[in-house]
């Protein structure tokens, strides 16, 4: 709960309220049916628990930052991608585009340790996708060449800790 001073201010407010007040962090699902192709669901044989608590959502809440993007995580592929484009992340109507980028960078390299290759079929074919909505978002940024290959090594330094083989 980030306060009432993010709240839309309707007596209803409460958790699951879409105005930014709340945060969910964590959750848990309860598998326990199979929907069949025919439309019939079955009981699991096997129930479980998925748990699930997002990096980025707990980086925000310690680091106290208004958005995932204003945390370490983010914040130095944005400033690669100003340095980049020679447009500011301070500018409201850009930020979308911003956070289009660095996220896309970000999983394109991802995919690209998994050994992943862009191709037309299946994982490839989503990094196609991935690796093209950053270069249209770069088109608005101004960027005309070539140079989202010029982020990779932000990604690299934020996530190198966690992720050694980034480096190599």
């Amino acid at each position: 709960d980030f306060g009432p001073s993010y709240s839309c201010g309707r007596p209803e407010c409460a958790p699951g309220c879409e105005c930014g007040r709340y945060l969910e962090f964590w959750n848990l699902v309860f598998p326990q049916f199979e929907k069949q192709a025919d439309g019939q669901v079955v009981a699991l044989k096997r129930r479980g628990v998925d748990t699930g608590m997002g990096l980025e959502r707990v980086t925000r809440i310690m680091q106290g930052a208004p958005s995932n993007y204003e945390t370490d995580l983010f914040l130095p592929i944005i400033r690669a991608t100003e340095e980049m484009s020679g447009q500011s992340y301070e500018r409201e109507s850009l930020r979308p585009t911003f956070r289009v980028i660095v996220d896309h960078i970000r999983a394109a390299v991802f995919l690209l340790d998994d050994n992943v290759v862009p191709s037309n079929e299946g994982r490839g074919y989503v990094l196609r996708r991935i690796i093209r909505r950053a270069c249209l978002s770069g088109l608005r940024l101004g960027v005309r060449q070539p140079r989202l290959y010029k982020l990779v090594p932000a990604v690299v330094a934020v996530m190198k800790d966690a992720y050694p083989s980034l480096v190599e």
